[in-house]
């Protein structure tokens, strides 16, 4: 994914947000799209590359988290 796409990606989830729910506030599932969207494109914005989550040390560190944990609670389930 590239820097254009990311941004037009931002731009739908800032869209999104502030539809909101329908009493008008932001819900948490949008707030949260746009804060990895922002996150995604300032990754981007910092090296002018192509954006790949398997490059991406937050994205990777999330998986970890969540594999070490899926082995944890087997070996304790």
């Amino acid at each position: 994914m590239d820097h254009h796409r990311a941004k037009a990606a931002l731009d739908e989830a800032r869209k999104a947000a502030e539809e909101g729910s329908a009493d008008g506030r932001t819900t948490p599932d949008a707030r949260t799209e746009l804060d990895e969207w922002e996150r995604i494109t300032d990754v981007l914005a910092d090296h002018a590359g192509s954006y790949d989550p398997a490059t991406d040390p937050f994205v990777q560190g999330q998986l970890t988290a969540r594999s070490n944990r899926a082995r944890a609670s087997g070996r304790h389930g």
